[in-house]
């Protein structure tokens, strides 16, 4: 396991120092932005999203990217009249690649950017900077910049309304809310524990879990109780003392009957 770790970190290393010259030939492969599209679509002055959309086969990294993966960088120090942007992230999907899991998504996903002026008399002028990697048989670290005018007087714009409300619907909710529950969590260096409960049966969980920014976790071992309303997880961890770290976010996603999909969030403090 200490030899998948220390893969994944050298790969993260070797992806970012390689990343210019990989980006150049796929450019020159490629037509621009290929093979990923990218736009700031805005339902309103304050209602903004990240359009990314991919070519089958391609992945794009979740805020937590999984071994070895690089996680999307926002930049909006050149933005004007821009209080705070705050991005939202839709549930990601286990993606393995070879012996490593990516978390991530592929074809579209959208995130969703709640935005607040620091005069909301003025338009919002915005201005990203974005770094981000992409995987296919290759993984490729590019750059974009993406700029987009709000004035505060902007007409709702329907289809990005429909397209920012169906992807804020694929956010993970409070698990209290959804009726899952923490039961126990164990820890012992290199090994955590975390016995989850719910109200309505678990079908296909899958849980990703978040801690201090050097810790590595790996994919859940999962057992399921005969009523399916318990989900125990077994995760390896390393370095092996931060098993033993909090707090922890745990994501919880899961396919129920008729792949119906839910999708949770909880800190364990």
């Amino acid at each position: 396991m200490g030899v998948r770790f220390q893969y994944g970190r050298f790969f993260a290393a070797l992806l970012v120092a390689a990343s210019m010259a990989q980006a150049a030939a796929a450019d020159t492969l490629l037509p621009r932005r290929e093979p990923v599209r990218l736009a700031l679509i805005a339902a309103g002055p304050l209602q903004a999203g990240l359009e990314v959309r991919l070519q089958p086969g391609w992945k794009f990294y979740w805020r937590n990217p999984g071994e070895g993966g690089v996680p999307p960088r926002f930049d909006w120090s050149a933005s004007r009249n821009l209080a705070t942007a705050e991005i939202a992230w839709p549930a990601p999907q286990r993606i393995g690649i070879g012996k490593a899991d990516l978390h991530g998504y592929t074809g579209e996903v959208v995130l969703p950017i709640a935005l607040t002026a620091n005069d909301a008399g003025k338009p919002i002028a915005l201005d990203l900077r974005f770094e981000y990697g992409i995987c296919k048989d290759i993984c490729i670290l590019r750059e974009e910049r993406l700029s987009r005018i709000l004035p505060p007087d902007a007409p709702i714009d329907g289809r990005a309304a429909a397209t920012l409300a169906r992807w804020q619907a694929a956010l993970p909710v409070p698990a209290a809310a959804a009726g899952i529950t923490l039961v126990s969590r164990q820890a012992v260096p290199g090994r955590l524990t975390l016995l989850l409960a719910a109200k309505q049966p678990f079908g296909k969980p899958d849980l990703f879990v978040e801690g201090a920014p050097e810790a590595w976790f790996g994919r859940p071992e999962l057992s399921l109780s005969d009523d399916g309303r318990q989900a125990r997880f077994v995760i390896a961890v390393q370095p092996a003392e931060a098993a033993l770290s909090l707090p922890l976010t745990l994501t919880v996603t899961d396919a129920g009957p008729r792949e119906t999909r839910r999708a949770v969030e909880l800190t364990v403090r």
